[in-house]
């Protein structure tokens, strides 16, 4: 789960298990970040959301505009929001995810664990592109 000495760096992670199994991909293009958060028993393309940081515009710190496109009948992009969002804001870069996670009949439980691996990964994600910039 390191960044890779590649002309275009990437990083990888991944959490969970089973139908709660999720990963993010980051490939850094030199201009923005490039991802793919899949996972669950279905991986897919459920949508796409492109976030562009900009000041807050409460004056204080950096935030995100985002501009999302779900596949009609999909959820994913709720999550991706939020990946990329935050790695925007706080990497002050333009971050596009596309995500697709799916498992059956999932309950409210298990839910919950699919967000919180996603905010972990991004968490995780975060130390290592921060200590690469």
């Amino acid at each position: 789960m390191a960044v890779n000495e590649q002309k275009y760096p990437v990083w990888q992670g991944q959490e969970g298990e089973g139908r709660c199994q999720i990963s993010l991909t980051l490939m850094d293009t030199g201009n923005g970040l490039h991802g793919l958060l899949i996972g669950g028993e279905k991986p897919h393309v459920g949508g796409v959301v492109l976030a562009l940081p900009r000041p807050s515009l409460r004056g204080e710190g950096w935030s995100a505009d985002a501009f999302i496109t779900p596949v009609p009948g999909h959820k994913d992009v709720n999550v991706a929001q939020k990946v990329a969002e935050r790695i925007a804001s706080e990497l002050r870069l333009p971050v596009v995810i596309t995500a697709g996670i799916h498992s059956d009949n999932l309950v409210p439980e298990e839910l919950s664990q699919i967000i919180g691996y996603c905010d972990s990964l991004t968490q995780s994600a975060l130390r290592a592109l921060s200590n690469n910039n």
